[in-house]
């Protein structure tokens, strides 16, 4: 049952992840930025109420904070060939992160996190790719990270754009944040997948 309700949640990520990247594609090109590179924006619809702490935490595998050593991998993230050519898949980043302070879960030391978004060649052309909006985790800086674990790849992936990579701006920024998501924790509301026959 636990290993069933495992793969269902992958495959939920992995459907939300090819949804994110299915709805609204735009591109937009930017001179002077990244070297002339082409930025892409992707906008995003969502299974559950990302904004609700609660419902977020109820996602997710982990909830912590964790400061974001240096980027590690970029995976071009191509669609499985049974989905056929899929329109803007976007690609992904992997940081190690430093795990500062748990909420949900039980992580420790240098863990990989993977973010939706990096760089992708497409005919001979750079892209850097942001889901929306959110910029790529910068090595130095701490977060609060929501994740779900993909243990085919062994990293934590940031289950939400913006809300599951919230920047820690300082100490007191720290201590509100880690008190916000222990109450969310404390009234999370466990996401249930709607399982037609």
């Amino acid at each position: 049952m636990i290993n069933m309700l495992t793969k269902t949640k992958i495959s939920i990520v992995f459907v939300i992840l090819a949804g994110l990247i299915g709805t609204g594609f735009l591109v937009m090109q930017t001179n002077g930025y990244n070297g002339g590179s082409e930025i892409s924006y992707s906008s995003a619809s969502f299974v559950f109420n990302v904004t609700d702490d609660r419902e977020l935490v109820g996602f997710a595998d982990n909830v912590f904070i964790g400061k974001v050593i240096a980027q590690t991998g970029n995976k071009a993230n191509t669609p499985p060939p049974e989905a056929g050519d899929v329109p803007g898949f976007s690609p992904q980043t992997q940081f190690s992160v430093e795990v500062v302070e748990n909420i949900k879960g039980n992580l420790s030391g240098i863990i990989t996190v993977s973010q939706e978004g990096g760089y992708k060649e497409k005919n001979g052309v750079n892209r850097l790719v942001l889901m929306d909006g959110d910029n790529l985790l910068e090595p130095g800086n701490t977060y609060l990270f929501a994740t779900s674990f993909n243990d085919i790849d062994g990293w934590h992936a940031i289950i939400i754009p913006n809300y599951g990579n919230l920047p820690i701006k300082d100490q007191k920024d720290h201590k509100n944040k880690v008190e916000r998501f222990k109450k969310a924790f404390s009234q999370e509301i466990p996401f249930k997948p709607s399982i037609k026959e």
